[in-house]
């Protein structure tokens, strides 16, 4: 299906406020020309081509890297998303993923914004909500009833007063990938707690899930085609994990899981041998490298011959 692409053109310079910290090296007043409207934010990484590379390296620029801009991310443009990631408290990867996204997007300007407004700076809004996952979101210039609704669902997870309404505190969390503002840019005001530290089973999870779509090939452990367990190999090693590229051989490792205690980012393992293995997702399901001819995707448990399971770390 083709994407549909749209200009998004921001608003007036303004300071960024994303953890405490200017946007980039500089203070950029938007991202203004960049185009940023897609269905699916998916990873950009080194190596991959297109209007998303593009997109990324545009956001990167308007933000004081200097990337190449050529719609193609090099290893060099990967070192300067790492840094932007750093610098707002995301992962630093070097690849794109939802909360990357949305801290890239939502740089620039922080307009008080409510129901029933409409310009630029909505747009913006609702593209990098609709990067953390709020799909339903249009990317219009349009603050409805969708817009309030993710807007509360935003401030619900980064422990901010629901009101409905953005300020400087909820484009701060959207400039921190979704995350809870810093200290002293308008939060709740209650102290809240310290945003929850991912498992090593989240970051394996998390790092498989960046590879859907991608193509199997038999022996490949990336960076954009892999086999069931070159897949979870370098999952695991994004956690500080290291594993055998073999699934029999990972089979051995860590501590034995039953089906009910299945949690996000464990090894489940099917056929005799074990054959083929995945990264449990959660909801009865896997991301897992199927076979030639296919792409990384999710698929439920119960749709091969169980073998067991295995908690790495």
């Amino acid at each position: 299906m083709r994407v549909l692409l749209t200009r998004v053109a921001l608003g007036a310079a303004a300071a960024a406020v994303s953890l405490g910290f200017l946007v980039g090296t500089t203070a950029p007043a938007s991202a203004a020309g960049c185009t940023t409207k897609f269905g699916t934010y998916s990873t950009v990484k080194a190596g991959k081509t297109g209007s998303k590379a593009g997109a990324v390296e545009c956001l990167l620029h308007q933000a004081g890297y200097a990337t190449s801009q050529n719609r193609s991310f090099s290893t060099s443009d990967a070192k300067k998303l790492k840094a932007f990631q750093t610098k707002h408290g995301l992962a630093g990867t070097g690849r794109t993923s939802g909360p990357t996204w949305a801290a890239l997007i939502a740089q620039g300007s922080t307009p008080a914004l409510e129901h029933g407004d409409t310009g630029a700076s909505v747009r913006r809004l609702q593209l990098a909500l609709r990067a953390l996952g709020h799909a339903e979101l249009p990317g219009t210039t349009l603050y409805g009833d969708l817009t309030r609704a993710a807007v509360e669902d935003l401030q619900a997870k980064a422990g901010l007063v629901v009101t409905g309404k953005t300020a400087d505190a909820e484009w701060a969390a959207l400039q921190a990938g979704g995350a809870a503002p810093a200290p002293g840019t308008g939060g709740s005001g209650g102290g809240g707690s310290a945003t929850p530290v991912a498992s090593k089973g989240e970051v394996a999870l998390a790092f498989a899930k960046e590879q859907l779509g991608e193509k199997y090939k038999y022996g490949a452990a990336g960076p954009s085609t892999w086999d069931c367990s070159g897949l979870t190999m370098k999952a695991w090693a994004e956690a500080g994990v290291t594993l055998p590229h073999s699934s029999s051989a990972q089979y051995k490792i860590g501590k034995k899981v039953k089906k009910a205690d299945l949690q996000p980012g464990d090894l489940v393992f099917f056929y005799s041998g074990p054959s083929h293995v995945g990264i449990y997702a959660g909801d009865g399901k896997i991301v897992h490298a199927p076979k030639p001819g296919k792409t990384v995707t999710y698929i439920k448990v119960s749709s091969m011959p169980w073998k067991g399971a295995r908690r790495p770390g």
